[in-house]
């Protein structure tokens, strides 16, 4: 076989146990270097509003009905009448103009040609559904060795965090990030499987989710991470998360594993926007010292993203052409990160010890979310 160098484009086929509540799992295989996995999840997925407008599906009614619908977990279970439009007659069936959902038919009951009830008939079928609602957790295992369990919300942090807008519905998982296609080195973090037993990824599904599908690409080569003296090497990105009490105030946080080199610890608290200011401190070193705001401004010049008005950030709420094709925006209050340049190799070390101190507005929990570099799959 002719071995090219191009990255190749595949399904992803054998993903089971996609139900709700359930725990889903796919098996991939061990004979490539893989880039990154996009999966697309669907499930039931009506935004719901008030007034919403209506398409007549059968009948002749003018499509001057407005309604408002009950929703519960994405799916419509009850409809109230708030204009009954003209021209309809009992039987007619209709569909509600919706951010996201799809497929809903309603059934009406009118009187000289006034809709005076809706009953549901179809509450919905499928459309691309918010990952951070369709999965409960994910994990990534090679050999066993869990890899990376950071929620669907982080991941998606993360790539918004590098400037990046997902479609609606997709969880893309980075080994090559395409951030990192600056330099010539970008390649050095994908996930050389040759040679390892199992890669699987496990998937927690929300129960309240209604008819969940869920798909996905795979992108890979057949090509090795090689030394100069053609030795293979792997140098994965791991991604896990520690939770911690804060005080209103100070608070010192030195129980973060430091075993491998650190590319970046994302920051979030309980109560977005009351993070003031953050320092660290490594072996009698100190590697950042800002408050939030110096800090979103030294990191944005870098292409990083806090949540700063743009477009997208300052119309996602209210622009249905939006809701339906973007990701919901979403940010962590703060960052640490060591390779601003996106060279890997300015990832943090530490020897001894190492100190992340948080100043927060007011007592929460905070999450840090670490990217590291343990030079294997361990």
């Amino acid at each position: 076989m002719v071995i090219n160098k191009g990255r190749l484009t595949n399904f992803i086929s054998g993903i089971n146990g996609v139900a709700a509540g359930g725990n889903a799992i796919v098996n991939l295989p061990c004979n490539n270097r893989t880039h990154s996995l996009r999966f697309q999840c669907a499930a039931i997925n009506y935004t719901g509003g008030t007034a919403l407008p209506t398409v007549a599906l059968t009948g002749g009614g003018n499509d001057d009905l407005t309604v408002t619908p009950t929703v519960v977990n994405g799916v419509i279970t009850s409809v109230a009448v708030v204009a009954g439009g003209t021209g309809y007659t009992t039987g007619d069936t209709i569909t509600i103009t919706d951010a996201t959902g799809t497929g809903f038919v309603g059934t009406v009951t009118a009187a000289a040609g006034v809709v005076t009830a809706v009953a549901v008939t179809v509450a919905g079928t499928a459309s691309p559904v918010d990952p951070a609602t369709f999965f409960t957790q994910i994990k990534l295992l090679v050999n066993g060795v869990n890899m990376r369990d950071i929620t669907p919300a982080e991941i998606l942090k993360i790539v918004m965090g590098n400037g990046l807008f997902p479609s609606r519905g997709e969880l893309p998982i980075y080994f090559t990030p395409p951030w990192r296609n600056v330099n010539q080195a970008n390649e050095i973090t994908s996930w050389d499987l040759v040679g390892q037993s199992t890669f699987s990824v496990q998937f927690a599904i929300s129960p309240n989710v209604s008819l969940p599908s869920l798909i996905g690409i795979q992108e890979f080569d057949y090509a090795r991470n090689l030394m100069p003296d053609g030795k293979p090497f792997l140098q994965p990105t791991a991604q896990h998360s520690f939770g911690f009490p804060l005080v209103a105030g100070r608070n010192d946080i030195n129980t973060l594993p430091i075993d491998f080199p650190i590319s970046r610890m994302w920051i979030q608290g309980a109560t977005p926007g009351n993070i003031s200011q953050v320092e660290l401190f490594q072996d009698g070193n100190k590697p950042l010292e800002a408050t939030i705001a110096q800090l979103k401004q030294a990191y944005e010049d870098e292409g990083f993203q806090f949540g700063r008005a743009n477009y997208i950030n300052a119309n996602w709420a209210t622009n249905n052409t939006l809701r339906s094709q973007y990701a919901q925006p979403r940010y962590f209050d703060a960052a640490f990160i060591a390779d601003d340049d996106q060279r890997w190799g300015k990832a943090l070390s530490v020897e001894k010890s190492m100190i992340l101190r948080i100043y927060s507005d007011i007592a929460q929990q905070v999450t840090v979310t670490m990217e590291t570099l343990p030079g294997g799959f361990i």
